[in-house]
C-alpha cells in the first residue's frame, strides 16, 4: 500500500518538475502574436458575431489576439458595435480607412465583384497599418477582406 502511495506521489512530483522545466525553457523565447486586420465595409450583420468569436477563440486556445477594425466608409453601425465591444474590454481597434490615394473610394466598393482582391490595396493598407504604428513587426498580421469570400478562409475559426 505504501509503495504504491510513493509510486503516484513520484510520478506526480516528476511531471511537476517536467512542467516547470519546460516553462523556464520557454521563457526567453519570444512568442508572436497574430494581428488581424479587417477590412470591413457595411458589415454590421455580423461585425458583432465575428469579433465576439475572435474573443471566445482567444479565451479558448490562450493565445494573444489582435483586432484592428479597418472602416472602408461604412454608412451602418459598423463603427458604432467595434466601438461598444471596445469600451467592453475587448481587445480591438478602429481605424478609418481614409478615402486617400491606394484607396478604393466608395463607389468602387460598391461596383467591384465579393470575388475580387486587390493585392495592391492589401500590400499598401499593411504598409500604411505599420508606419502608423498600428501593427508592428513582431506582430503576423493577417489581412481579411469581409467582402472576399475567399479571405474568410484566414479566420482562425
Amino acid at each position: 500500500m505504501a509503495l504504491i502511495l510513493f509510486v503516484v506521489v513520484g510520478c506526480y512530483a516528476l511531471v511537476a518538475a517536467l512542467v516547470h522545466l519546460i516553462f523556464w525553457l520557454r521563457r526567453d523565447r519570444v512568442q508572436v502574436s497574430k494581428h488581424y486586420v479587417l477590412v470591413a465595409h457595411n458589415q454590421h450583420m455580423r461585425m458583432e458575431w465575428l469579433l465576439r468569436s475572435f474573443f471566445s477563440f482567444s479565451r479558448r486556445t490562450g493565445t494573444e489576439v489582435k483586432l484592428t477594425v479597418v472602416d472602408a466608409g461604412s454608412t451602418d453601425q459598423t463603427v458604432g458595435i467595434v466601438d461598444r465591444l471596445e469600451r467592453g474590454g475587448g481587445y480591438v481597434s478602429v481605424h478609418a480607412g481614409d478615402q486617400g490615394e491606394g484607396s478604393m473610394s466608395d463607389s468602387s466598393w460598391k461596383d467591384r465583384k465579393r470575388s475580387q482582391s486587390g493585392e495592391k490595396e492589401s500590400s499598401s493598407l499593411l504598409w500604411r497599418l505599420k508606419s502608423e504604428g498600428i501593427v508592428t513587426s513582431t506582430d503576423h498580421a493577417i489581412l481579411v477582406d469581409l467582402q472576399n469570400p475567399s479571405d474568410l478562409s484566414k479566420m482562425p475559426f
